[in-house]
């Protein structure tokens, strides 16, 4: 699978999870099988439960890209500030659809940040990278600076990290990964079940939060390596498509 496919398959399962939690397909198969329903039919909510995990397969694509990234880019300071002011373009629509800061920009911008010093740090003392990279995950999941929080900064250096590994190996990674970085998730599901006081829904949130992101994961593995499609803009159509999606569809929500 080339960059430009995958980052295609990416845009699209962003768009469609945006698109959901403004108008959710169960809405949709209400209005239009059960139109003379008074509640939710269950089969809109089977279906509604199913289309979630499409668009869990986008985050950790864009991670990878990050993680790619930074090992080919000719110039990590332009990188980062290219991420940085799109970044800041794009926090106000985030804001007006979602009511919140912190958009994934900003994540992937501090991704960056963490390899670079990652990187940087080792050069200078053994552990020193490690411990930047991990003041960086830690100041961020505590602050909460951007989206997936110091979460995603973790799947970032794992991206990084295991290039050279084989796919089933990666693969076993991320199974521990996602959960345990979903701690509070996790645990509050293991609460409920040895409680007694477990629901569906509980089971819905946690396997789309955790186990939904490994479809992302797993394309990952069939990049290779090749561009595909190039066009003049090509460069930047995740970067202006990405505040552009954002502001019509806050727009058209409210």
């Amino acid at each position: 699978m080339s960059f430009f496919t995958l980052k295609l398959v990416a845009l699209l399962s962003m768009l469609f999870d945006h698109v959901t939690s403004v108008w959710p397909v169960s809405w949709f198969v209400w209005d239009l099988f059960f139109p003379h329903a008074t509640e939710t039919p269950h089969i809109a909510l089977a279906i509604q439960s199913l289309t979630d995990y499409i668009g869990r397969i986008a985050a950790p694509v864009f991670l990878f890209f990050i993680a790619n990234g930074y090992r080919y880019t000719h110039s990590v300071k332009q990188y980062a500030l290219r991420l940085l002011v799109f970044a800041c373009l794009s926090e106000w629509p985030y804001y007006l659809l979602f009511g919140m800061h912190g958009n994934i920009i900003f994540t992937l911008f501090w991704g960056l940040i963490t390899l670079w010093l990652f990187e940087h740090g080792n050069r200078l003392h053994p552990w020193l990278g490690w411990t930047l990279a991990a003041a960086v995950i830690l100041v961020a999941e505590v602050l909460a600076l951007a989206e997936g929080t110091g979460r995603y900064l973790i799947l970032i250096l794992a991206f990084y990290l295991t290039d050279h590994w084989s796919v089933s190996r990666k693969f076993l990674l991320f199974l521990f990964l996602l959960p345990v970085t979903r701690y509070a998730l996790t645990w509050d599901l293991l609460s409920q079940a040895a409680a007694g006081t477990l629901t569906w829904r509980w089971i819905h949130l946690w396997a789309v939060n955790t186990i939904g992101p490994l479809l992302g994961v797993a394309l990952t593995f069939r990049y290779n390596g090749k561009k595909g499609l190039t066009f003049p803009v090509g460069k930047y159509l995740w970067y202006f498509f990405y505040p552009a999606h954002l502001l019509i569809l806050a727009l058209m929500a409210g």
